[in-house]
């Protein structure tokens, strides 16, 4: 029986080795409840000592079913304290599982907002493909769809979500239950307008959705949020809540004008956002190489502001193709063109990390801020 079919029935036993201990000992526990991703198990005691680990330790999980043995390998994404003290742990081959990466900074998620000053430059192609990229190099990459007027990446990658952000906002679920499986070891969190209702929830909702979000510090490494196209408030706050935003242009003429025009309105809010460039449809390197290199340099003489050239992506027939057929380029022509360019600008975001990622709750916190500015901080 493949172990992704347990039945993780509440009272069923487990037994706990963590992995970092040197001694490898293996306490006795028990599931309390699961979700679709997620199991929660009591936390086990040890001589009347309750065995507390943090976000993030690694646990081998064992157990009998059905007269067969099993064992995987999973972390702890949240623990309570309360009443029923308890370890929410990932369920064996859910959404976005890899390989343990020792160096992650300080368990916080790099949240990566990608924008771009109009529509049609292909911002969600390229938000979908970098992130299946990213997890092919060991990394756990999240999309928020956080285009208010047309979120579509669920339309792109052909899934239908049943649940988005509105339905955690109004607590009918939690976090993980409205996530979905993406190809290439991602996960989509389907977002919509339910951003907007932000702005309406009491101080008691809002501590909520932080709660919530906070599971993903402990399981994402990476955050992109896919926002609108413009310069709408609505985009401007999705980028100031950011710890890092990639912004993407063409080589048209008014495609790097509307680029520029984002980045001086960053400039103009005082964004503290680590600032980066792709130049996305360019006949060839050196067209790209141009662009860039202009772009970089008006910035500098009239905005005295950096924006770092992550890379470029040539133009590609086959971007087209795989649009038509819902199926990231990445996946259905790996050696094509424009999936070697993104792999490199892939490789080079994760060899260039913002200094201080805050995670996604301060990302919620500073949205939140943001758009209620009555109380703002409230939750800093």
């Amino acid at each position: 029986m493949p172990i992704a079919d347990i039945n993780f029935a509440s009272g069923l036993p487990v037994y706990i080795t963590p992995q970092t201990a040197p001694n490898r000992i293996t306490y006795a526990s028990r599931v309390l409840s699961t979700s679709t991703h997620t199991i929660t198990i009591s936390i086990p005691y040890d001589k009347g000592r309750l065995l507390l680990w943090p976000v993030g330790a690694r646990l081998e999980i064992s157990l009998s079913y059905q007269g067969e043995d099993f064992s995987f390998t999973t972390e702890v994404i949240q623990r309570d304290l309360g009443e029923i003290k308890s370890y929410t742990i990932m369920r064996p081959y859910t959404i976005s599982r890899s390989t343990y990466r020792p160096n992650k900074q300080n368990g916080m998620s790099r949240v990566i907002a990608i924008t771009s000053g109009k529509g049609g430059v292909g911002k969600t192609t390229f938000t979908i493909n970098l992130a299946i990229a990213l997890a092919a190099y060991g990394q756990r990459v999240f999309i928020i769809d956080a285009d208010l007027g047309t979120a579509n990446v669920d339309v792109l990658l052909r899934l239908t979500p049943q649940y988005n952000i509105t339905h955690l906002l109004t607590g009918e679920k939690n976090l993980l239950d409205i996530t979905i499986s993406g190809p290439g070891n991602i996960a989509i969190i389907p977002g919509g307008s339910g951003m907007q209702e932000l702005t309406q929830l009491s101080e008691s909702q809002f501590s909520r959705v932080i709660n919530s979000f906070n599971q993903l510090d402990g399981l994402a490494d990476i955050i992109l949020l896919d926002t609108g196209a413009g310069i709408s408030k609505d985009v401007s706050n999705f980028l100031l809540a950011s710890d890092e935003i990639i912004v993407v242009t063409t080589t048209e003429p008014h495609a790097i004008t509307d680029a520029y025009a984002i980045l001086k309105v960053m400039k103009n809010l005082d964004c503290q956002a680590k600032q980066m460039l792709v130049v996305n449809k360019a006949e060839s390197v050196a067209e790209a190489n141009s662009v860039a290199a202009k772009l970089t340099m008006v910035l500098r003489t009239y905005l005295n502001r950096d924006a770092e050239y992550l890379g470029y992506i040539i133009e590609d027939r086959a971007i087209s193709r795989s649009l038509k057929e819902q199926t990231p380029l990445i996946l259905s022509n790996p050696q094509a063109t424009a999936v070697v360019n993104i792999r490199e600008i892939a490789a080079k975001l994760l060899n260039k990390p913002a200094i201080k990622p805050s995670g996604i709750t301060g990302f919620v916190n500073r949205m939140f801020s943001l758009v209620n500015k009555k109380t703002a901080g409230l939750f800093q």
